[in-house]
């Protein structure tokens, strides 16, 4: 690869282009390779698809998202079968387009990243959640409220609902307490809810776009937090019950603080999560602590706390006891700078700017890994005076390099959960490449060569855009790295997306499918497989 190519504009701006096509009826994919003959599943694929809509009075006038994260969300759907690949997909926020159209402005239910982003952002953005935002504000269109991050499949359906099995399926989350239930075969939407039709102290405006879920109980795990007089998280989980069929939900404890959002992760017997998203809003202060939250799912309660040095993160990776500690690893930014860096013009100036020339670099984050030692001797250090708090440290372990950065970390989830694990899978960003969306899928082994190093695969094609890597196991899988990799890739010298699949032991590519040229999958956020029934 030449040098004059990594100077040349990384082309991923197609992806981020007024309004990419959607195909609600199924076309085939050319695959080139040989799928292997028990990869037959669903990868779904969810995200911002819709950044600019011209009005419908006056088709010159044109309203424009500022920021990535609150483009309308598409729903993307890749089947695998008998080694042939078929997509579709579908707008989720139909009817959001429609009154913006008309309008010229955002409806009063939605929340946006962008909004004077950079004017007093951590203001604008919680008056508007405050105004608008409340689940006795949901609208009964299933086509409205732009719900757009992640994925879950077999989440309970609240009491009262109708209870097919189609809206069992796929669920639809973002960082509010809104989720929209979709078809699993079609995407067309369903019927949108929130957690407070789950149990009535969920009724909080906001609630973290990622789940967690424990395969062995069937339970999963999410907080909202509830604003008013008091300020206070509540965790919960939610369960069907086996013998009725309905949901079972549960409070498993009520922590008071201020105001913030995260993700989180949990391990065997434990719920554990930094406070982040919200709080990234505020002005900030690197003399703050991160606080770690130690919950037992037993006890039912908050029994723990750890402090670290501060940071920003978007995503956890994966958690686990090792005796009476917990290990926690995490991908982390030193501030919160990268909301302000991921405005829809910066990104678009950003492709378009050879990277020598650009004005600022984005930052690159790292992989940390923390332990929460000695547990059983931290019991009930919760008080949560933030001016006197005196909690154990959270240990970090150790801390990946900066050009091992990784981000939209993955791993073999269906085997390794909650458990020891050796590998993670993400996307990367070369040292060449100073834009911001990444350029590279990165494999790395989390243990420690004799130097201390960490031993790593990547694949990289010029001008391709990775997704988030989705692990599939292999049947009969002996090690943990057993399995293939898919991402849905965007290549910018071909104006069209292909689905990649990996030998996630070698990392070495086995298949892609390619859509024609001219034909896009937007740069979205997470992505979710299904086995075929």
């Amino acid at each position: 690869m030449s040098s004059v190519q990594e100077r040349n504009p990384w082309p991923y701006a197609l992806g981020m282009y007024l309004k990419l096509n959607i195909f609600i009826k199924y076309f085939t994919l050319q695959v080139q390779g040989k799928i292997p003959e028990w990869l037959e599943g669903v990868l779904y694929r969810v995200g911002p698809g819709t950044f600019k809509i011209p009005s419908k009075k006056n088709p010159e006038i044109v309203f424009s998202f500022d920021h990535w994260f609150d483009g309308l969300g598409q729903v993307h759907r890749f089947e695998i079968r008998n080694g042939v690949v078929t997509y579709r997909s579908r707008n989720i926020a139909s009817a959001n387009e429609n009154y913006i159209a008309e309008n010229g402005r955002l409806p009063v239910t939605d929340i946006t990243f962008g909004q004077d982003i950079c004017k007093n952002v951590f203001k604008k953005f919680f008056t508007v959640f405050q105004a608008s935002v409340t689940p006795r504000n949901l609208a009964n269109d299933p086509n409205q409220r732009n719900v757009s991050v992640t994925l879950t499949k077999g989440l309970p359906y609240p009491e009262g609902k109708s209870e097919t099995k189609v809206t069992r399926t796929l669920v639809l989350g973002t960082d509010a307490n809104i989720l929209k239930s979709i078809d699993p075969v079609t995407l067309e939407p369903i019927q949108n809810f929130s957690f407070e039709e789950f149990h009535p102290d969920l009724s909080g405006p906001m609630a973290p776009a990622h789940s967690q879920y424990d395969a062995e109980t069937g339970e999963y795990f999410s907080f909202v937090p509830n604003s008013g007089s008091r300020s206070e998280y509540n965790v919960f989980s939610v369960k069907t019950d086996e013998e009725t069929g309905k949901p079972v939900t549960t409070i498993l404890a009520t922590i008071p603080s201020k105001l913030t959002q995260c993700d989180f992760v949990m391990n065997g017997a434990k719920i554990l999560w930094e406070r982040n998203l919200i709080r990234s809003f505020d002005p900030w202060d690197p003399n703050k602590k991160a606080h770690f939250y130690v919950i037992d799912r037993n006890l039912k309660k908050h029994v723990a706390t750890y402090t670290s040095p501060t940071f920003f993160c978007f995503h956890t990776i994966n958690a686990y006891d090792e005796g009476d500690d917990i290990i926690i690893d995490l991908s982390q930014f030193k501030d919160n700078s990268v909301i302000f860096q991921l405005t829809i013009n910066r990104l678009l100036e950003s492709s378009e700017i050879d990277a020598e020339k650009q004005p600022q670099k984005f930052e690159l984050n790292r992989l940390y890994r923390y332990k929460l030692g000695n547990v059983s001797k931290n019991l009930d250090r919760v008080n949560l005076n933030y001016g006197n708090e005196k909690f154990p440290n959270a240990e970090i372990v150790f801390a990946v390099s900066e050009d091992l950065n990784v981000e939209l970390p993955v791993v073999n989830f269906s085997r390794y959960h909650m458990k020891k694990y050796r590998y993670v899978y993400g996307v990367s960003r070369s040292d060449s490449n100073s834009h911001f969306l990444f350029d590279r899928l990165i494999k790395i082994d989390l243990h420690q060569t004799d130097n201390g190093s960490f031993n790593h695969k990547i694949w990289r094609q010029f001008g391709c855009t990775p997704s988030e890597p989705i692990f599939v196991s292999a049947p009969n899988a002996v090690e943990e790295d057993d399995g293939v990799i898919t991402s849905i890739v965007l290549d910018g010298t071909k104006n069209s997306s292909f689905l990649l699949i990996l030998d996630a032991k070698s990392f070495k590519e086995i298949a892609r499918a390619e859509m024609e040229l001219g034909k896009v999958v937007p740069y979205g956020f997470h992505g979710l497989w299904n086995d075929l029934d």
